[in-house]
């Protein structure tokens, strides 16, 4: 059976809620799973015969196209594949630890880096990032108890989607600027995957298919995050690059990862910015993924961009004389550390109108006023609700007047809206709550629904509280235990694109 020909084992998610099934994972071994246990058997090993390693190389360059849409890093990852056979016979590193550990020998390994690169914690990780399949690869052929070869380069976000699966409990991701946490993060991440193969009694072999052929078509491979049929944007991002970039291609459904915002949302658009060989905004591109942080690819976070259509360039000179986008930070910086920069959705228009380009403004629907509203239930029906759908939820991604319980039941607590709501073994969570109030009425009014909206809020462990009146909305984060106003505006500065795309970026659907 052919790597392409067992999709239809994986159509179904309901895996015994989540958690590894043996019943479905034997179903797949029985349809040709084995032989994939066998390539990897037969090829991760010191005594790796080259005359049948290219069928290995070919094999996990077929099976990554289930879920990387980039054919560039699929090449790169078999051209840094196709080396090991070379690195095996001359090992280039002398075992010199007896009692070896993941952070022993990855510590022997930074070390070797770093005497051929220098110390500095950047440019070792960026060595180690940019041929990670071959030294995660080298790692688990000499020690298989201890690591994982590494195939999801760009694609942390599907290795996030099978931790969460399968119930597999990744370590927090470092920060950005952590160049060496990054570094021993990988040691990290192979101690989580070989903790669950112990408990689940599998072989070394029998670890890699699981991780790069049955769970990414368990969790949705490329259709989990690439998505066709784009919503409207609700944001817009610059990136930047130059015209010798290898993700830079101009065919129309040519898939490419780049560093971007990780608030990107699936539809945004993204404005590309080239530095060289002349400075100017070049083309516009479509997110195709939500943004997401990637701690193995060297600049961090990252989103997949598609659709690009070239327009009437824009040059830096150009922008730095128009009235609007010259008083942008990001212009006025020369475009220094542009990727990931957002647009205020009246820059982003003007820019669309400067090139001329048919393409989609930023344009969100208007909420009407609260003037002839004359209850509480008239703010939740005829602001709160149009508001939330506005932000990208549906009706399915909220609860109206949840009941949550407390203490030995006999006392409740009931807020009138709830955003991404979650039960798990008996515990509550949610994203946001929004509190809804006819009219509020001076400071001490205003101490009162607070405190309301903060009990909902710590006892959910919400991201966000929001209370909503008649006249405006008011925006809480946890940080101060959802003291400080974060974000005001009445109901018509939310008909403004330019107030309505900072509440979105808050509270929007992500």
């Amino acid at each position: 059976m052919a790597v392409g020909d067992r999709g239809h084992l994986f159509k179904s998610k309901n895996l015994e809620n989540s958690v590894f099934n043996e019943y479905i994972w034997q179903l797949y071994l029985d349809a040709g799973g084995k032989k994939i246990v066998h390539c990897f058997e037969q090829n991760l090993t010191r005594r790796l015969d080259r005359r049948i390693y290219k069928h290995f190389v070919d094999t996990v360059k077929s099976l990554r196209r289930a879920y990387c849409p980039d054919d560039i890093l699929i090449e790169n990852m078999g051209e840094q594949l196709e080396e090991l056979p070379d690195f095996l016979s001359g090992w280039f590193w002398v075992p010199k630890i007896k009692k070896r550990t993941t952070e022993t020998t990855l510590t022997e390994l930074y070390n070797e880096i770093a005497d051929e690169v220098g110390e500095n914690d950047r440019e070792v990780f960026d060595a180690f990032s940019s041929l990670i399949e071959l030294f995660s690869t080298i790692l688990a052929v000499n020690y298989p108890k201890l690591f994982v070869p590494y195939y999801f380069r760009y694609n942390f976000n599907i290795l996030e989607n099978i931790a969460e699966e399968f119930d597999i409990d990744l370590p927090p991701v470092p920060v950005k600027k952590d160049y060496r946490g990054r570094f021993f993060y990988y040691g990290k991440v192979c101690e989580a995957l070989q903790g669950f193969r112990e408990y689940q009694g599998m072989s070394f072999a029998e670890l890699c298919a699981f991780l790069y052929d049955f769970a990414p078509k368990c969790v949705g491979g490329l259709e989990s995050y690439i998505i066709k049929d784009l919503p409207e944007p609700k944001s817009a991002f610059f990136i930047g690059g130059s015209k010798d970039d290898v993700f830079l291609s101009y065919k129309k459904d040519y898939i490419a990862p780049w560093q971007c915002n990780p608030d990107t949302r699936a539809g945004d658009m993204i404005v590309m910015y080239l530095t060289s060989p002349e400075s100017k905004v070049d083309s516009f591109w479509r997110s195709v993924s939500v943004g997401f942080n990637d701690p193995f690819f060297f600049y961090y976070r990252c989103t997949y961009i598609s659709r690009p259509v070239r327009v009437k360039p824009v040059p830096l000179k150009e922008l730095r004389n128009d009235e609007i986008l010259g008083k942008m930070p990001i212009v006025r910086k020369n475009m220094q550390g542009i990727n990931g920069v957002e647009f205020k959705p009246s820059e982003y228009n003007h820019l669309l109108d400067l090139t001329g380009a048919k393409l989609p403004k930023l344009e969100f629907a208007a909420t009407e006023s609260g003037c002839d509203l004359v209850n509480e239930r008239d703010v939740e029906d005829a602001l709160i609700k149009p508001l939330i759908r506005r932000l990208g939820y549906e009706e399915r991604d909220y609860v109206q007047q949840l009941y949550i319980e407390i203490g030995n039941h006999n006392h409740a607590l009931i807020p009138d809206f709830v955003i991404k709501p979650v039960t798990t073994r008996g515990h509550q969570t949610a994203f946001c709550i929004i509190e809804a109030k006819y009219s509020i009425h001076g400071h001490r009014e205003m101490d009162e629904v607070q405190n309301q909206a903060r009990s909902y809020a710590r006892q959910l462990k919400v991201q966000y509280s929001v209370i909503a009146s008649k006249d405006r909305i008011w925006v809480y984060r946890p940080d101060d235990d959802y003291t400080k106003t974060v974000f005001s505006a009445s109901w018509d500065e939310l008909n403004t694109a330019d107030v309505f795309s900072q509440l979105l970026k808050l509270i929007g659907a992500r």
